[in-house]
């Protein structure tokens, strides 16, 4: 498997650290430990008396317990730990892009899962933001995605508030998310069922099974809200 070059990781880290004024941060002030301790004395021991051993890789059960209870329903078992968000958006995509599929990212983005899904043989189709002068902001083209959607599709790709732009996807546009991902699955079973019922089995073509597609109509319709995809909607 060949990774292509992530450009802007590689200028950053050949260059960021050795600049005075980096105009390309795209994060805030880091804390030091006694500032994310709150001047904690107990907390502070406590921290300095940490071995520096190997940890549990998946995350500790205390750590994937309190992780749990900020979901409705979700227990330890459904957390996985990971070393920031790269590591995180690395096994997602390992994990489920095979190659033939497609992937389709919302861009401009943080390009990481644009290189590893082609890395990992998938086609990565764009989803463009939409600049909205009239609105005085960039806005999600759900037209536009409904029709990226194939039958091969394995992701979509959403980053909210965007990087770079900033933008915020609305709740109105989060909320289409499950209904669109429910009516591709539908879509493609429907057509999928139609070839495998009315397709001869001598023909050049070959029938693709549907029980794909309606695995995926149950884990959508099993989905109640964005918020089950991982996304939030953040106020001011």
């Amino acid at each position: 498997m060949r990774i292509e070059t992530f450009e802007m990781e590689r200028m950053q880290s050949t260059y960021e650290n050795q600049v005075a004024f980096n105009l390309s941060e795209s994060g805030v002030r880091p804390l030091s430990p006694r500032e994310l301790l709150g001047g904690d004395a107990a907390a502070a021991d406590g921290l300095l008396d940490q071995p520096l051993v190997y940890t549990q890789s998946n995350g500790t059960p205390e750590l994937r317990a309190a992780v749990a209870a900020l979901y409705p329903g979700a227990g330890p078992d459904h957390v996985e730990v990971t070393n920031g968000g790269s590591e995180a958006n690395y096994v997602a995509v390992w994990r489920l892009v095979e190659p033939g599929d497609e992937v389709v990212m919302l861009v401009p983005n943080y390009m990481q899962t644009w290189g590893l899904a082609r890395g990992f043989g998938a086609t990565v189709r764009e989803w463009r933001l939409v600049e909205d002068r009239a609105s005085g902001r960039w806005r999600a083209d759900l037209e536009a995605l409904d029709a990226l959607v194939g039958p091969r599709t394995k992701l979509v790709v959403v980053c909210t508030p965007n990087n770079p732009t900033g933008a915020r996807l609305t709740a109105a546009e989060l909320d289409a998310l499950p209904v669109l991902a429910r009516g591709a699955a539908l879509r493609f079973l429907l057509t999928r069922s139609y070839d495998w019922f009315n397709t001869d089995g001598e023909a050049l073509v070959k029938r693709k099974d549907p029980n794909e597609y309606l695995r995926k109509l149950r884990f959508h319709r099993r989905v109640k809200s964005y918020r089950d995809y991982g996304l939030e909607e953040l106020r001011h």
